[in-house]
């Protein structure tokens, strides 16, 4: 962590200098750019089908650059297996975190159960183009590994298992339970980074079954809506949220957004590889001047549905 220690202050205050002329400021950037946020879920290995839904996100151009001003982009993990294109798609996330921030915007990644199993050494999803695409399974788990190979401290470095936006939205891979969401962000994100580096993929607690990259308890309605909705409720209070957004469940057959609870729990895993149907979907939210956010889903085609 970077020495946080304050230098040391003057006895004396020093002399005035000049002041220089001042610039005109800066028009601000367009409103929706500051207050837009846009969430795509798992992409499992499909660069084709990745650079489709952040193009309909609007946060890429045509040049696989960076396009989205001060927006922010979440991406809800499992990046990796079930098709050839991991490199690349890791690169890409990597290039466009860097862009982004030099716009005044911001790209987060989310740990999935399949980073974590990748990272776990478990390739029981690893195709074989993805093998060939790191020069072989040597070297392939020497890139995952997180303390010397340069994927492995790449997501290490990147990734959390959860992530708050402005207060008002949490993001998971899995279902977030109340459980969980009682210890915190940064406990959470505490927990499963000292996990990871100490390679507890398979006793840490965080990793287990209701933890927040495998529970699927709300997508697959346990014990009915009303039941559903209470605990949605819960979570989303422990955090202090209004909202809970998580992939891992595939709306493959519908290849829409899951929206539950008055819109209180979303499940953006629309099943955008091939391997699920390449089906294209994300999720806007835009900040509005009193406090409020309006959240849609966007479809190709233009198509935007208020959620």
């Amino acid at each position: 962590m970077p020495d946080s220690t304050d230098p040391k202050r003057p006895t004396k205050a020093p002399p005035a200098r000049p002041q220089k002329p001042t610039k005109p400021a800066t028009p601000p950037p367009a409103r929706d750019s500051i207050r837009r946020t846009v969430a795509v879920g798992d992409l499992h290995s499909d660069l084709a089908q990745t650079l489709a839904v952040l193009r309909l996100a609007n946060v890429v151009d045509e040049d696989e650059n960076w396009s989205g001003g001060r927006a922010t982009l979440v991406q809800t993990g499992d990046i990796v297996d079930r098709g050839p294109d991991t490199i690349a798609i890791y690169n890409l996330f990597d290039k466009l975190r860097g862009q982004a921030k030099k716009a005044g915007g911001q790209v987060v990644n989310v740990y999935g159960n399949h980073e974590v199993m990748n990272l776990g050494n478990d390739l029981r999803y690893v195709t074989k183009e993805d093998y060939e695409s790191f020069g072989g399974r040597v070297q392939r788990q020497q890139a995952w590994n997180v303390k010397t190979g340069w994927l492995g401290q790449m997501i290490y470095n990147n990734f959390n298992i959860t992530y708050v936006h402005h207060g008002h939205t949490a993001f998971s891979h899995g279902d977030m339970e109340e459980e969980w969401a009682s210890l915190g962000v940064d406990t959470m994100n505490f927990m499963a980074r000292d996990a990871i580096w100490k390679s507890d993929y398979r006793r840490a607690a965080i990793f287990q079954g209701t933890g927040p990259i495998w529970s699927r308890i709300h997508a697959t309605e346990e014990g009915g809506e009303a039941a559903t909705c209470r605990r949605v409720e819960a979570a989303a209070k422990a955090l202090g949220v209004k909202r809970l957004i998580s992939g891992h469940t595939p709306q493959y057959l519908t290849g829409k957004i899951l929206s539950r609870c008055n819109s209180q729990y979303l499940v953006i895993d629309v099943g955008i590889s091939s391997y699920y149907g390449g089906n294209l979907a994300a999720l806007e939210i835009l900040e509005n001047d009193d406090g409020t956010q309006s959240v849609y889903e966007l479809y190709p085609g233009g198509g935007k549905r208020m959620l």
